[in-house]
Order: C-alpha cells, then sequence, then structure tokens
C-alpha cells in the first residue's frame, strides 16, 4: 500500500510539471511573437520606426506621401453683366407692349449708337405681358386693373469705371428697373493656370515639411489631380433707383464699386520618398 501512495505521488506530481510547462510555454510564445514583430519593424527601418501623417490632407505609407494644396489668386474684374428693364403699364394689353416698344427703341438707341455696342453683347432674357390685378380683401374677390408689359435685357460692358454713367443714360433713355450688376473675368483660363501653380507649389512645402520630419526626403511626382475650381462672380446689390431726366441731370453719375474676383483651386500630389 505504502508503494502505492509513492507511485500515485510522484504520477501526480509529473502531470502537475507538465501542466505548469505548458501554461509557461503559452504565455511564452505569444511574448515572442510581439517581440519578433517589433524586431521585423526596427529591423525594416534600420532601427526607426515608420513615420504616419494622420490629419485629413496628409499621409505617408510605403514610400509615398499624399498631400492636398489650395492656391487662391485675387484680381480684378474686367467685365460687367447688367440687368436693366423696361416696364410699362396700359389699360390693354396691346397698348402696354406697344407702349413697351416704343420706350425700348429709346434703349437701343443709347446702346448701339452712343455706347457703340457689339450685337453680341445685348441680349433680351425676358419679354411678358400679364394682367395687374387689383384685390378686393372684404369679399376675396379681384379685378384686372390694366396689363404690365416686361422687356429685360443683359448688357455686357468692359468700361467698367463707367458703368455708374451707363445706368443713368439707360434710366434717362427708359429703363426703369435694374435687377443687378455681376461682376466678372474673361480671363479665366489664365488666372485659373496661375491660381494651379500656387497650389503645387503649396503641396510641395506640406510634403516637404511631412517628409523632413520622417527622416527621408521627397524624391519625385506619382501622381497629380485636380480637384476644385472656384471663380465667384461679384454680385452688385444695391438699391438702385432709377433717375429722372431731371434728377439726372442735377446729380453726378452713379458710384459703381468693383471689388475684386477670388479664383482658388486645389490639387491632390502623390510624391515618392527616398
Amino acid at each position: 500500500m505504502t508503494d502505492n501512495k509513492i507511485t500515485n505521488s510522484i504520477s501526480t506530481e509529473g502531470k502537475n510539471s507538465k501542466g505548469a510547462r505548458k501554461r509557461s510555454m503559452l504565455l511564452i510564445v505569444p511574448a515572442l511573437a510581439v517581440a519578433i514583430g517589433i524586431g521585423a519593424v526596427l529591423g525594416a527601418s534600420g532601427g526607426k520606426a515608420e513615420v504616419y501623417a494622420l490629419d485629413a490632407t496628409a499621409s505617408v505609407q510605403k514610400g509615398l506621401i499624399t498631400v492636398s494644396g489650395n492656391g487662391e489668386l485675387r484680381a480684378a474684374p474686367d467685365v460687367a453683366y447688367v440687368q436693366v428693364a423696361v416696364e410699362t403699364r396700359a389699360a390693354t394689353a396691346k397698348d402696354a407692349q406697344s407702349k413697351n416698344a416704343t420706350q425700348f427703341a429709346g434703349l437701343k438707341k443709347v446702346l448701339f449708337e452712343k455706347y457703340k455696342m457689339a450685337a453680341k453683347d445685348v441680349q433680351s432674357t425676358g419679354i411678358s405681358v400679364q394682367p395687374e390685378h387689383q384685390y378686393n380683401n372684404k369679399d376675396g374677390t379681384s379685378k384686372i386693373v390694366g396689363y404690365i408689359s416686361t422687356h429685360s435685357i443683359r448688357i455686357t460692358t468692359r468700361d467698367l469705371e463707367g458703368t455708374g454713367t451707363l445706368l443713368d443714360d439707360l434710366s434717362t433713355a427708359g429703363a426703369n428697373r435694374v435687377d443687378g450688376i455681376q461682376f466678372d473675368t474673361e480671363k479665366q483660363d489664365q488666372y485659373e493656370l496661375q491660381a494651379l501653380e500656387k497650389a503645387m507649389a503649396n503641396a510641395k512645402l506640406k510634403a516637404e515639411t511631412l517628409a523632413k520630419a520622417a527622416g527621408r526626403q521627397l524624391k519625385g511626382v506619382v501622381n497629380i489631380a485636380q480637384s476644385n475650381v472656384s471663380n465667384g462672380p461679384i454680385p452688385y446689390y444695391g438699391n438702385y433707383a432709377m433717375k429722372s431726366e431731371a434728377a439726372a441731370d442735377s446729380a453726378g453719375s452713379t458710384s459703381v464699386q468693383t471689388g475684386e474676383i477670388t479664383l482658388s483651386t486645389d490639387v491632390t500630389v502623390v510624391y515618392e520618398m527616398e
């Protein structure tokens, strides 16, 4: 009996010892895996960890760096689009339209004879004849009391300094409504190229900064993509009251401020590093 107890005791200890060794091995293997992984990363980079940029506009990955660049250009406008209209009223639609045609003829005379406008620079944008209603708030009824005839035109002028004087002359000639003035440029392609140069310079500066922080240098451009071009014409929102002929004679010409045009573009550039 004593021998059996001793044998059982030895057997139990052997099993416990084997179990402990197994648990030790399970703990050692993951630790070795982590150590090997760290060594591989350090070895691949010559003892230096790879640097990854985590912002929204740039990234570094596998020897490539991707950045976005923005270029903005401000310039004086060189063209203005003037929207004016002749609006007339009469008891009948025919009379309103006839009155409008007569009044509009005076407008054309100023544009084509005094200002020597080219036909392509004067464009009709709307012609309409509509009844004018008078509403009775008591019983909710309405009746036609006349007709309104409207002829709207869009005028292109490159004499920006003379825009105010043009408005005054159009007012005297019969235009009695201004719907707006918009300043723009006819050098869109030229300005876009200049903005692109600025965007590329901006992208390169970002890439050089990030590469330097990573202990690397730029080698060359892998890919370029232009993502956005914006050119906002400048609208002129003024409560311009069309002057009567007498008022135009007694006052100076209308003053209109042109401001500046802002043109911007974005690029995304992928660089290779060494």
